[in-house]
């Protein structure tokens, strides 16, 4: 927004208007859960909020990540883009 790039926040609202995103609320068992990533795994606290929050939607779904460190959290289907 700061640099006016009107068609890049486009395509950022189009991705968020997605009729198959899943939004996660962030309750006590995502932020329970996500304390327990960063302790173990030594993430950042918005990175653990996101592993956490996928983590709650169960073993089917994919996290698209281009982090590595990701792919230390047990349980985390991490789909690693370079």
């Amino acid at each position: 927004m700061k640099q006016k790039q009107a068609g890049l926040l486009q395509a950022y609202d189009g991705f968020f208007a997605r009729p198959d995103l899943i939004w996660v609320e962030l309750n006590r068992d995502v932020v329970e859960l996500a304390t327990a990533i960063r302790v173990r795994h030594g993430l950042r606290t918005p990175d653990a909020l996101q592993a956490a929050s996928c983590l709650q939607l169960g073993e089917t779904h994919r996290f698209m990540t281009g982090d590595a460190t990701f792919q230390r959290v047990a349980g985390l289907q991490v789909e690693y883009l370079n």
